[in-house]
């Protein structure tokens, strides 16, 4: 212990000596540590730590594999029917349960508010494996019509009831209807497996009521899929195992029920924690692998400094190793001066990453699952110790071993000049090397995704997203009948126009890139197929005006207007995509086809009166779909988001709309009011963030490259000074000096620059999926950054040369 602290000592004297050295040392090291530190906790978050659930390795997301016209197979939702047959007829899950995010209407507490929640079944928080705080969960019985009970989350608990112990069987209103509190959550209970932080839970009981008279309720139409499935295995069976019996039974499902299970033969069993990271695993590898090159870069150029450091105390090791100290000895003494630059470093480091990881937690936390709760924890910190300990010994260890094994006789014989051999030389420019091969691959990545996220940014969504306004508010079934919720979008919508600065209003259910989905099959008339192989495309349901609004090109034929009411001629709108998909060689202007909603349709046909153009509603990335759109007095009982076109500031007319909708209803609270171009940005999130930190990492990449490349010249010519000053009296010109010293920086870099061009050839192979509409191995990008990487090469060289070629030859031939 004595002679650790005595190491401890004299490692602390000798880094107070040089400053300069410290400094420089600390800050590249800390930059890398520090990246690695906040990239890692965002990783851990999202993507490693298990999910806040008893045993959840155990939890499964299920859903139904829909086959495509194209043969290929996607995950979607599940119905009712097909979801109580697998509850009931699986030997391999202990618990299975459904759920969807609602939305809900409370009134009774003061100014109506409104709470996303979700419906569930009655299994739901048992097989989470999280009982309430207060009160029960809800029971098997609690899913019959009739039945209305709700859960409270623990912050709504305490916002809106004060944390009242007595809301235990209280009676509260919800979309003006009546529900009984049975429950309140823990505060620690983290609802993960959907987009929406729920505010309540209730039974999907509501669901089983039957809505209209001849009409079978939401969970008896086994052909309308809208929720997702939670499940956990039971002790001793596989994923495997439970993948191949649910597959027995969607087959078997597909037999008995061949007009709506055709398509869906198969199921999807994944571990939740896998379905919860989804296709952004990649992209969280990608990230940390960059920050790991970016601090081995940073390793690097600390070891190129140890190692002209150690040529400076050659005497003084030369000297100890001539009293008899061992070479083990003096490495474990300059290992202990590594040490103390890493902890220095990791002490710097630390702080900034807590920074950036709040940074990130607070402008990406609808981007990436559990982000919100990314901190610099025990966890990390445990990381980022490990990683200064390696980091230590990575980038000391070299210089330490070159530098306690001195040629005795040759330090002695030359007074301690300090010299550094050839051996120690090529060890720096290799050295150099790895660095440009590794920096060049990083820039290389970094360029690809630059590349790619500009191309999306080009991307056409079919619509104009300036200057429009969009908002959300429900109509309770309770209060509003299908008849009644026509009339009250008949007389809000040109309300709304008579506000000042808005041209137009209308309504449209999904909104585009708002993550809603509607599919539905339909029938072209007069080339009828089975059920089990109708097409299908996406549906939306919208008002007149609201193409103009969003200023999505009507082609041919008509938009919808005024003609088109509840009891006129069926009518539907289609997109391009429809019209060239399904009727190729046709007009499609005057066809009919009947739709799969048969509540609102009853079989009848509808004419097509209308071509639009393309919209991304899924996402900008996605190829354009086939879709159709429908009036809304012609599909009443959905609810629609309301778009505003504006001359003015779009969030400038949220206050008047609260009033005028306050005006006509004041139990109805508006929600989600946003941009259109705030969604448009929000699809982009993903892209950006990741392009944005690896362009970030990538440049520090690169000016960490170009100061080991300098540094590495510099004291290359610094050693050549009395070689220098010979060439200059005996006649050689500045020019000359300064090509053989640059010659020398191109080479290292030239050679750097093409491992790394190799090394790109391979990675960038790993990253295509995270490409947009550029290839791989695209030329631009490649040829850009190898002049981006010459360019700073040559610089990185040239300074130093060009000092060398001031050299006084008398002053160079006393040069020692």
């Amino acid at each position: 212990m004595s002679t650790l602290l005595q190491d401890l000592r004299y490692a602390l004297r000798m880094l107070r000596k040089a400053p300069g050295f410290t400094a420089v040392a600390v800050i590249t090291l800390a930059l890398g540590i520090g990246a690695n530190t906040a990239i890692f906790s965002v990783v851990d978050t999202v993507m490693l730590r298990p999910l806040p659930y008893p045993q959840p390795d155990r939890l499964m997301f299920m859903t139904e594999m829909a086959l495509q016209r194209d043969g290929t197979m996607i995950e979607g939702p599940t119905s009712y029917p097909d979801f109580f047959d697998w509850r009931a007829g699986n030997h391999v899950f202990e618990g299975m349960a459904s759920y969807h995010p609602d939305d809900f209407t409370l009134v009774g507490n003061g100014d109506p508010v409104h709470l996303s929640g979700e419906t569930v079944s009655s299994e739901f928080f048992s097989v989470l494996r999280v009982p309430p705080i207060l009160g029960r969960g809800f029971l098997p019985g609690e899913e019959k019509p009739g039945t209305r009970v709700v859960v409270l989350s623990h912050e709504l608990w305490q916002s809106a009831y004060a944390g009242d112990r007595s809301i235990i069987g209280r009676k509260i209103t919800l979309n003006r209807q009546s529900y009984e509190v049975v429950g309140v959550m823990p505060p620690t209970f983290a609802f993960l497996l959907d987009d929406q932080l729920p505010k309540l839970w209730r039974t999907f009981a509501p669901e089983a009521e039957v809505s209209a008279p001849g009409e079978p309720p939401s969970t008896a139409e086994r052909g309308s899929h809208s929720f997702r499935v939670v499940a956990r295995l039971k002790s001793g069976v596989t994923v495997e195992q439970a993948r191949e019996e649910m597959n027995v039974i969607a087959k078997a499902l597909a037999k008995q029920y061949p007009d709506t299970n055709t398509r869906h033969a198969a199921t999807a069993v994944v571990p939740e924690l896998e379905h919860l990271v989804g296709d952004r695993r990649l992209a969280l590898w990608v990230l940390l692998l960059f920050v790991g090159c970016v601090l081995l870069i940073a390793c690097v150029n600390v070891a190129n400094l140890l190692l002209v450091r150690a040529s400076k105390r050659s005497k003084e090791i030369a000297v100890r190793a001539a009293l008899g100290a061992a070479r083990a000895r003096v490495v474990r003494q300059l290992l202990t001066e590594s040490l103390l630059l890493g902890l220095g470093s990791a002490a710097v480091g630390v702080p900034l990453a807590s920074w950036a990881v709040k940074l990130f937690a607070n402008l990406n936390a609808q981007i990436l699952p559990r982000m919100q709760y990314a901190a610099v924890d025990g966890r990390v910190l445990a990381f980022t110790a490990v990683i200064t300990i390696a980091t230590s010994f990575v980038f000391g260890l070299f210089p330490a071993l070159r530098a306690s094994h001195p040629n005795l006789v040759q330090f002695l014989k030359d007074g301690g000049r300090g010299s550094i051999g050839g051996s120690h030389q090529r060890l720096r420019g290799a050295l150099v090397v790895a660095e440009t091969a590794i920096g060049l691959m990083l820039l290389v990545t970094a360029g690809l995704l630059l590349r790619s996220f500009h191309r999306l940014l080009q991307v056409d969504p079919g619509f104009n997203p300036g200057h429009v306004l969009t908002f959300t508010f429900d109509l309770p079934d309770a209060k509003y009948n299908e008849n009644q919720a026509v009339q009250f979008y008949n007389q809000f919508l040109p309300r709304l126009k008579t506000l000042p600065g808005v041209s137009s209003a209308s309504g449209i259910y999904p909104l585009p890139l708002s993550n809603g989905r509607l599919f539905l099959t339909f029938q072209i008339e007069g080339h009828p197929v089975p059920k089990a192989e109708a097409p299908f495309a996406g549906l939306r349901i919208a008002s007149p005006e609201y193409f103009h609004t969003l200023g999505i090109p009507v082609i041919s034929g008509r938009d919808f207007d005024e003609r088109d009411q509840t009891k006129s001629p069926l009518v539907v709108i289609v997109n391009q995509a429809f019209a060239q998909r399904f009727f190729p060689n046709d007009d499609v202007l005057g066809k009919r086809i009947t739709t799969g909603i048969v509540a609102a349709d009853k079989d009848r046909p509808r004419e097509i009166v209308g071509i639009v153009g393309n919209v991304k509603h899924q996402s900008l990335t996605a190829e354009f779909a086939p879709e159709y759109y429908i009036p809304y007095p012609q599909i009443p009982g959905a609810g629609m988001s309301i778009c505003l076109k504006t001359t003015a500031v779009p969030d400038s007319l949220a206050t008047a709309v609260r009033k005028e909708l306050a005006g006509m209803d004041p139990d109805l609270p508006v929600y989600d009011v946003r941009t259109m171009e705030d969604y448009v940005s929000t699809s982009l999130g993903q892209p950006r963030f990741q392009t944005v930190l690896l362009e970030a990492f990538a440049l520090l990449a690169l000016v960490l490259t170009a100061v080991g490349l300098y540094g590495v010249v510099a004291y290359s010519a610094a050693q050549r000074t009395q070689e220098i000053g010979i060439r200059i009296t005996l006649g050689a010109t500045a020019d000359s000096v300064l090509k053989m010293i640059l010659r020398e920086g191109l080479k290292l870099a030239a050679i750097g620059g093409a491992i790394g061009v190799a090394g790109a050839l391979l990675v960038t192979h790993w990253i295509r999926s995270m490409l947009f509409d550029v290839r791989p191995l695209d030329a631009l990008t490649f040829a850009s950054v190898l002049a981006i990487l010459g360019l700073v090469s040559l610089m990185a060289s040239y300074i130093p040369a060009r000092r060398a070629t001031k050299v006084d030859p008398m002053v160079a031939l006393r040069h020692e």
